[in-house]
């Protein structure tokens, strides 16, 4: 009786790719665990405290009033599921214009009688899937490029991000652009593989997706203009074909962007007188008809909220840097947060990945034509070395999920390492995976103050960054459990707000420039960056009789 090798062959590819998905499931679950557990033990960080009411209102009410320096789309997400919270929505106060946003948000958590915990899940929970999403799209690149291996290396080291887990399960814009960002390119390369009708719906759906999730967003058309005029030039298609495809990928994103603003400030748009001044974007040209104010008014919101943020990036925003505080900025600021901030196993595989490109001894990430290896190449470095330029030029230097959407690119391009043949190499690959999973697993549950061990590790971080990198609000829970264990009823503070102290049940009074007697809070952020008018050296020429998740400063006197 003969053996049938085709038989056994097949069989063992089926448990092989069996065994691949049981992996990648386990991938899924542990980190999707991990995003969950520790979103409730963090309490609300600065901005949802603007991005979840402005949602709720978008959604619900038709109200874009707050936070038009943000698309709609991911705020809209938050406010959809924030519903489950049955929250008590405050009406809008007739005189409050955009720039009371921050008093809307205490008068929506605080004043309104609001299970706050509640609500946070609920709004948080659709980000941790548009997390999960993206290992799955960092997953299937890798695969496609250099094999199942590559896949899981890549996705482990997603899921185990720090900086990832750290704002993937938090309802802000950040972890969706960088979802969208890697999409978009990986529809781009669908569109050179197969340049029709179909990839080309997919591309402008995809373009209009970043385009909504943050304006940083933006970043990705020089990318999609580059990527085009490459593929029309390799593949000498003819230039009204080319015209028309590249017309209709930005009509299609053009018509996203124009619904979600329309959805998302209906009831502005309906009750608009028909005759109204658009902003500086149109000139401030006045328009009239019902039509005109349909059609206009969503693009120039569109454009009044890019304007926000180019005048933003231009003034610029107080931010620290090893013991430097600054308004403009530091051009080397981003590439000194990726050196602190990410984890030394990414580090050293990354400085390996680019070595072996430099020797070329990489095995090359592509199979077939040179064309793909060349498009795939380009994938690869010029997205996120633009993203990440582009931002180092910027004056906004207020943490690493402002270049949040270059960490995939990273992980694709370090899953190639599998490629190698060498065992030594290999084992080394393999073992600095199982470290970041670690990593992953060790800094639970704070993951916003995750510092690595050339940075001082946690309780380091203050020595070297502030604000969303250190400090943003996030352990006010942990010093309500703090409080209550140490039995703790008032406080003298300087943090982001004071309204968090009393909802975990402590009195709280500003913190005075001269001597109190009683127990002293300065948060992180207020110390490296203090806001104008508060001297604070009586406090902290002591040493701090205790600190609460590594960033919150406690004294007793």
């Amino acid at each position: 009786m003969g053996v049938d090798l085709d038989y056994l062959k097949k069989n063992w590819l089926a448990s092989r790719r069996s065994g691949q998905k049981i992996i990648l499931v386990g991938i899924f679950l542990v980190s999707f665990f991990l995003m969950i557990f520790s979103s409730a033990t963090d309490s609300m960080v600065v901005d949802e405290k603007v991005h979840i009411p402005a949602g709720y209102l978008h959604v619900w009410k038709g109200d874009y009033t707050f936070n038009s320096e943000h698309p709609p789309m991911l705020n809209d997400l938050a406010g959809l599921f924030a519903k489950f919270a049955k929250p008590n929505a405050p009406a809008v106060p007739a005189n409050f214009t955009g720039g009371d946003q921050w008093e809307y948000g205490d008068m929506f958590f605080y004043l309104s009688g609001n299970n706050i915990d509640k609500i946070l899940f609920w709004a948080r929970l659709p980000f941790i899937f548009l997390t999960l999403g993206l290992i799955y799209l960092v997953f299937l690149w890798a695969k496609t490029l250099f094999g199942p291996k590559a896949g899981l290396v890549a996705a482990t080291l997603t899921a185990f991000s720090p900086n990832i887990l750290a704002h993937g399960r938090l309802a802000t814009t950040d972890i969706g652009v960088t979802l969208f960002f890697l999409l978009v390119c990986w529809l781009l390369r669908k569109y050179f593989l197969k340049p029709n009708l179909k990839t080309v719906a997919l591309l402008g759906l995809g373009l209009g997706l970043v385009l909504l999730a943050k304006f940083s967003g933006i970043f990705v058309v020089p990318v999609i203009i580059l990527g085009l005029i490459f593929i029309w030039f390799l593949k000498r298609q003819k230039f009204l074909k080319s015209l028309l495809e590249s017309l209709l990928i930005f009509a299609v994103a053009g018509i996203l962007i124009w619904g979600v603003y329309f959805f998302s400030m209906r009831t502005q748009i309906i009750t608009a007188p028909d005759s109204l001044q658009l902003s500086k974007t149109f000139h401030h040209k006045v328009i009239s008809g019902t039509f005109s104010k349909f059609l206009i008014m969503p693009y120039d919101k569109y454009f009044q909220g890019l304007e926000i943020l180019t005048d933003h990036n231009t003034s610029g925003h107080w931010s620290y840097l090893d013991g430097e505080v600054g308004y403009s900025g530091w051009w080397y600021y981003f590439p000194l947060v990726m050196l602190y901030k990410m984890p030394l196993t990414e580090i050293i595989l990354l400085v390996l990945s680019i070595g072996f490109v430099i020797k070329r001894l990489l095995p090359p990430p592509w199979r077939g034509r040179n064309d793909i290896k060349t498009f795939d190449y380009l994938l690869l470095f010029f997205p996120p070395l633009l993203f990440l330029v582009v931002s180092m030029i910027g004056r906004i230097d207020i943490g690493i999920r402002h270049i949040l959407p270059i960490l995939p690119f990273i992980y694709i391009f370090i899953s190639s390492l599998v490629l190698r043949k060498n065992k030594i190499i290999q084992k080394l690959i393999f073992g600095l995976v199982g470290l970041q999973i670690i990593i992953g697993i060790l800094a639970f549950p704070n993951y916003i103050t995750y510092f690595n061990q050339f940075a001082g590790g946690a309780k380091g971080g203050i020595k070297h960054l502030s604000d969303s990198n250190l400090d943003w609000n996030q352990n006010m829970k942990r010093f309500g459990a703090y409080a209550k264990e140490n039995n703790i009823k008032k406080v003298y503070a300087l943090c982001w707000d004071n309204y968090s102290f009393v909802y975990q049940g402590v009195d709280v009074e500003t913190l005075p420039n001269e001597f109190a007697k009683g127990v002293v809070v300065i948060c992180a952020q207020q110390m490296l960056v203090p806001p104008d008018g508060f001297d604070f050296d009586w406090v902290t020429k002591h040493p701090p009789s205790a600190v609460v998740g590594n960033a919150m400063y406690l004294w007793r006197f």
